[in-house]
């Protein structure tokens, strides 16, 4: 059997985590799977930060070289998608950070870890949980944003499977 992921979000105060979430929209409410239209980003304002990382799960003798990185989907003017990898949750916030643009090709993608730090995920190893590390997203806007929905966006996380 090989190893599959599945995508996780967390949000809240308390790290509430939602398994097997289905989109990464960006909005004015710290909540997975989230509907834009009803929590729009206020054009000159950001995003709640999205928290997310993935679990592995099947059999595998190990995972390595993840990186992450925008596949697809055209910036409108104004718009910007910050990222960090391997980050330490914190309640999302709609304060701008100031994480770097994320990267949108595979040569500059980042490199996720594991939870635990390391640059492979070991099956079976003792203390080894799945989960990578936390990347953390947020969509920044400026006053140039044009009005409502942005280009949809594609996200690729890649990784060897030994």
């Amino acid at each position: 059997m090989a190893a599959t992921f599945h995508w996780y979000e967390s949000n809240g105060a308390g790290e509430v985590e939602e398994a097997d979430i289905s989109n990464i929209n960006f909005g004015s409410n710290d909540s997975p799977n989230l509907n834009t239209t009803t929590y729009p980003i206020t054009r000159g304002d950001a995003s709640f930060e999205k928290y997310i990382r993935a679990l592995f799960t099947g059999t595998w003798t190990e995972i390595s070289n993840l990186k992450f990185w925008k596949s697809a989907g055209a910036y409108v003017t104004g718009e910007a998608i910050k990222a960090a990898a391997n980050v330490v949750y914190a309640q999302p916030s709609v304060t701008p950070n100031a994480d770097s643009d994320v990267p949108i090709t595979e040569g500059a993608a980042l490199a996720i870890q594991s939870a635990e730090g390391e640059n492979v995920i070991e099956y079976g190893a003792s203390g080894v949980s799945g989960y990578t590390g936390y990347i953390r997203l947020q969509e920044q806007t400026s006053g140039s944003t044009p009005a409502g929905a942005v280009n949809s966006k594609e996200f690729c996380m890649q990784y060897d499977e030994v």
